[in-house]
């Protein structure tokens, strides 16, 4: 089988693509024809050797995809070769024509959600609903989500606005906060032009925000400090900025703040009954009120690099995929 291959770790341009043995399921396992995969922030981290996660030299990339069952492993009851999946992986393994999958991190992709939406729903729609759940957003409240031109950052805006939130999106150009728009945020800010705390509490009458859905840290994180309600609550969901903040503890004293870090790997790993729970609630809002997959790109195995390079440089709207 094709796959794309990490041989040294750094830049994506390293990545090459390479025939390679394909998996077999073993005990536990389900070996999978991968349809799509989707392109996701912690891929780019794990190519430079930065991610929390390193497989040992050489690997094949790649934390998610959508794909039909093609072997299972002999004590593997639940799945069936035909069966059309989604899963999500610890160590990569995505960015090829077939993947071996642990069973329980597989999940039923029903004909209800088009590819290249299952491609990317795992990660990005539950993590954002994992975050907002664990917030215990309530319909009326306020939501800022940041880097909301992105993957998880306009499925939180989805999610968040069919939970009845009212969804601030900021982001730093104006494409991102158009696709946000599109995706229902009612209100938009561009933080690399806007001052935050201003902007929020004229949004908001003074009240600041409920809840601050962030994946962009650094500089953004500080300024939400100063702009978010009494008794609010801050996701931490990634650092994309590339800076990861240090949390002044006076601001989460004087106004009974809470910060709450979002892993949602670890909770696709450890969890899955929840995950599934979690997939079930989101299936149902899609229902009601399908969701919108914002693809920023779609590009053959041979393009891997290229979508991670774009990715580095913040030029990708909603997800890129890799179509093997």
């Amino acid at each position: 089988m094709r796959a794309a291959v990490v041989r040294s770790l750094g830049p994506p341009e390293r990545i090459t693509v390479e025939e390679r043995p394909p998996p077999a399921a073993r005990p536990g396992e389900v070996v999978a024809q991968v349809l799509a995969a989707a392109v996701n922030y912690a891929d780019l981290l794990m190519v430079a050797g930065h991610y929390q996660v390193k497989p040992p030299l050489p690997f094949v990339p790649g934390l998610e995809f959508c794909g039909i069952v093609t072997s299972v492993g002999g004590d593997v009851e639940r799945w069936h070769p035909g069966d059309r999946v989604m899963g999500a992986t610890s160590d990569g393994g995505c960015f090829a024509e077939q993947v071996a999958v642990p069973a329980r991190q597989l999940f039923r992709a029903p004909e209800s959600l088009p590819l290249e939406l299952a491609a990317q729903f795992l990660v990005a729609y539950g993590t954002a609903a994992w975050a907002l759940k664990r917030a215990r957003l309530q319909a009326g409240e306020t939501v800022l989500v940041s880097g909301a031109g992105g993957g998880v950052g306009l499925a939180a805006v989805e999610v968040a606005t069919r939970m009845g939130a009212r969804v601030v999106a900021a982001a730093g150009s104006a494409e991102k906060l158009r696709a946000a728009e599109a995706h229902g945020a009612h209100a938009i800010l561009d933080y690399e032009t806007e001052t935050l705390r201003p902007a929020i509490e004229s949004l908001t009458a003074g009240r600041g925000a409920d809840i601050v859905l962030d994946t962009v840290g650094g500089r953004f994180f500080d300024e939400v400090l100063r702009c978010t309600a009494r008794h609010g609550r801050i996701l931490v969901v990634g650092f994309a900025s590339g800076s990861i903040p240090r949390i002044p503890a006076e601001y989460l004293l004087l106004k009974n703040l809470s910060v709450l870090g979002i892993g949602f790997g670890g909770i696709l790993a450890a969890q899955p009954a929840d995950v599934e729970e979690l997939i079930a609630q989101l299936l149902e809002l899609h229902a009601a009120q399908p969701f919108t997959a914002e693809v920023g790109g779609r590009f053959a195995l041979e393009q891997t690099a290229l979508a991670l390079q774009r990715l580095a440089a913040r030029l990708v709207v909603g997800k890129q995929l890799i179509l093997p």
